[in-house]
């Protein structure tokens, strides 16, 4: 059995700020919350390999993609980093029985989502998919669903369980935090969340075959909202038609094109 594990920083345990996330530049709280980051990501491997996970593929995704302690990771996996990446989710393919979202956060809008938004707090406000609205838990459901994956796992605040389920249906998820506000939340010490996390994992393994791949058939059409008219400049510059000042769309093949 072979697992793919993406991992995102505002869903991880214990983080609720902006500042543990390296968005506005490097600090201690940032350095904190790295630690936070590879312990989760620990967890989770640990747990597939208790449940006779063979392969266990472990994708830093939040910002650069270099947010691991490289020297803390967990020996039985193998771990995606670095920048200037060809592939959303690079090394991913069909040959995986199941997607794990760690530490995702809900989708731009979202009421209590600790940390909501959706790809850029800065500058996208709202992304659909054929008219659905989606955050990036959906994005990656899609993707993975082009290959004929299932998301298994999906972990972080209650906002994002939520919205995962509205979207999949049949899915484990594992809350970690309850927001409050966008910056404020209900945390659980995260030792206990990264035993919360495992038995999450040895849940969703131990069913893998109940659940189904979010499949969109192509053409797929995808359309984001900005919060400013000059990043949808950009994008029009770079082939997508525009639709209003603030809006794009294009339409794809596949749904490993969506992003």
């Amino acid at each position: 059995m072979k697992i793919y594990v993406s991992v995102d920083m505002e869903g991880i345990s214990g983080v609720f700020g902006w500042e543990q996330t390296g968005r506005d530049g490097i600090n201690s709280e940032y350095e904190k919350a790295r630690h936070l980051y590879t312990q989760d990501a620990n967890a989770v491997v640990e747990a597939c390999k208790e449940n006779g996970v063979e392969k266990v593929v472990v994708m830093d995704g939040h910002n650069g993609g270099h947010n691991f302690i490289i020297e803390e990771l967990h020996p039985d996996g193998e771990y995606i980093i670095g920048y200037s990446r060809r592939d959303i989710l690079p090394g991913f393919d069909k040959s995986f029985d199941g997607l794990i979202l760690l530490g995702f956060h809900a989708m731009a809008g979202t009421l209590c989502g600790v940390l909501d938004h959706t790809q850029s707090s800065k500058t996208w406000f709202n992304y659909f998919i054929n008219g659905k609205k989606m955050g990036e838990v959906g994005q990656e459901a899609v993707m993975a669903g082009g290959l004929g994956v299932p998301i298994i796992l999906v972990t972080g605040d209650k906002t994002v369980g939520k919205e995962a389920k509205q979207l999949l249906g049949n899915v484990e998820t594992v809350a970690v935090k309850e927001g409050l506000s966008r910056n404020c939340a209900r945390i659980i010490a995260p030792v206990k969340a990264r035993q919360m996390i495992k038995e999450g994992v040895a849940r969703a393994i131990k069913k893998i075959k109940e659940f189904k791949p979010y499949i969109v058939k192509p053409p797929i059409e995808v359309k984001i909202e900005f919060q400013n008219t000059d990043v949808a400049d950009g994008y029009e510059r770079n082939g997508w038609k525009r639709i209003d000042g603030r809006t794009v769309v294009k339409i794809v093949d596949s749904g490993l094109k969506i992003l």
